[in-house]
């Protein structure tokens, strides 16, 4: 592969703010062992803003996935229109991080020499490289670094990167003051969203958690809250009050910069826990117990837990993540932050 030295390389990932961020140790392995290439990203354009300043990226652009939800000769233009955008780069290699037939056959459309994807696809045969890992069976950070080892990249260590950005810090000191939390307050941020509804905590159980550790620490609680949770936002104003409360819905910087300012963020499997982990701020993780094996790969060392527990899936209408009690999460709360 190194004989090759593909010189204009572009890296598929079409998935969602936590992969994005799991997926900078692979980016920088690449970046590293091909140090003159110019690497471009392949991201969703809900998320073109997630990658932006980091140095293992030389471009970034964007994929809309309306254009699925067009119809017949309008969607067919779309498309042709987007892999016609894709061949003007001229790639001469494509790494996809992520199975799918549309990447794979991207890949070959645009003319890129070496193609490198999972295995597990339906056109792997145009592949050049195929990677020998399967979602769900190995950590997603190690399946990441698996795809760029394929591609001949050597590892640069399993950190996480994510750039903040200057301009920001006006905007997290005006929402903090009025929060009226000074720089010295000591502070927990806790972010209650997730992907599905069986990944997330009850609200009943951030009532009792906020009030005991209101009560029983000397730290003040956030709560941040994402586009779903804003729907419930009177609820969580009615646990913690309105000062305690954030809108970060709008911007990835916004929840960054709110993260920055924290001793601990208790979350959910979300991305918002890779985005703390990516600036050094210890975590609190409530985590299926399935998913332990694939997205639990933080070490304890770096202050980094986690606290696992079973799926109710008996009523569809009320799915959570159950069998975590607010006793287990408070009580790792007080060691975490030294008590």
């Amino acid at each position: 592969m190194k004989q090759s030295r593909p010189e204009n390389i572009l890296v598929i990932n079409l998935k969602y703010l936590g992969d994005l961020i799991v997926s900078t140790a692979a980016l920088r392995a690449i970046k590293c062992s091909y140090p003159e290439s110019k690497i471009t990203v392949l991201v969703k354009a809900d998320y073109k803003d997630v990658l932006l300043g980091n140095n293992s990226i030389d471009e970034i652009i964007s994929y809309d996935f309306s254009i699925k939800k067009q119809k017949g000769l309008a969607r067919l233009k779309s498309e042709f229109n987007f892999l016609k955008k894709l061949r003007s780069y001229k790639f001469d290699a494509v790494v996809s991080l992520q199975a799918g037939d549309r990447f794979v056959l991207w890949s070959f459309l645009c003319g890129a020499k070496i193609r490198v994807a999972p295995i597990q696809n339906n056109f792997s045969f145009v592949l050049t490289h195929k990677a020998d890992v399967y979602e769900d069976t190995i950590s997603y950070m190690e399946y990441y670094l698996r795809i760029a080892e394929e591609f001949g990249a050597k590892r640069k260590g399993e950190d996480v990167d994510f750039m903040l950005n200057e301009k920001y810090t006006s905007w997290s000191q005006t929402e903090l003051n009025k929060k009226h939390i000074s720089n010295n307050c000591k502070l927990i941020c806790i972010h209650p969203g997730a992907g599905e509804d069986s990944r997330k905590w009850k609200i009943d159980n951030y009532d009792v958690l906020v009030k005991r550790i209101l009560a029983e620490t000397n730290y003040r609680v956030l709560i941040l809250l994402g586009p779903q949770e804003l729907k419930q936002r009177a609820v969580f104003e009615s646990i913690a009050s309105s000062d305690s409360v954030i809108d970060v819905s709008g911007n990835i910087q916004h929840l960054a910069w709110v993260l920055k300012n924290a001793s601990l963020l208790i979350g959910m499997d979300s991305g918002a826990r890779h985005l703390a982990a990516s600036l050094k701020i210890p975590t609190l993780t409530l985590i299926p117990e399935d998913k332990v094996s694939t997205w639990q790969f933080y070490l304890e060392s770096d202050k980094h837990f986690f606290i696992s527990g079973k799926r109710n899936a008996q009523n569809p209408a009320n799915q959570f993540l159950d069998m975590i009690e607010v006793d287990a999460v408070f009580n790792k709360v007080k060691e975490i932050v030294e008590l």
